[in-house]
């Protein structure tokens, strides 16, 4: 097996410290240990449920925080989903969500490579229950909307750093 340094699966040029057969380790051994619903919020505007405009729908999809804890050799990653429709230029549905994934991993893998599995297979591993619930809250407010894409599909919004008052 090749020790070749890899990349990140994020969209990255910068090489990480583990290499592609560290990486393959944490994949294969890794366990799912949780997954849950943070937070959910949707907000509807009288403008959703006109017939008579089609609205224009985004969808986003964000890492909000990715950490390893050395005594348990878990890691763990928020994302945050969205889709939001405009009618015009004014906001008609927002509904959003952070989802927290957590993976056991086995004694000895690399706590980058856990890392970097982390951020990659969690996102892919939230997203079915994001679009389960906005389908559901959608349905059941009666808002038309279509099923949501696959996550290929999604822009990947990195995070900002928040700007320092002055």
């Amino acid at each position: 097996m090749s020790k070749a340094i890899t990349r990140a699966p994020e969209a990255s040029d910068a090489p990480l410290d583990f290499s592609s057969d560290e990486y393959n380790h944490v994949a294969r051994t890794a366990r799912m240990s949780g997954l849950r619903l943070l937070k959910f919020a949707m907000d509807a505007q009288p403008e959703i449920y006109s017939r008579d405009v089609k609205p224009k729908l985004s969808y986003g999809r964000e890492l909000l925080s990715c950490s390893y804890d050395e005594e348990s050799r878990a890691v763990a990653a928020i994302f945050r989903y969205s889709v939001s429709a405009k009618t015009g230029r004014s906001k008609a549905f927002l509904c959003q969500a952070d989802y927290a994934v957590v993976y056991d991993m086995e004694e000895g893998a690399k706590r980058e490579a856990g890392l970097a599995f982390c951020k990659h297979v969690g996102a892919f591993a939230c997203y079915p229950y994001f679009r389960a619930a906005v389908s559901h809250m959608a349905w059941g407010s009666g808002i038309d909307l279509p099923p949501l894409p696959a996550i290929a599909a999604m822009p990947v919004v990195p995070k900002k750093p928040k700007e320092e008052k002055a």
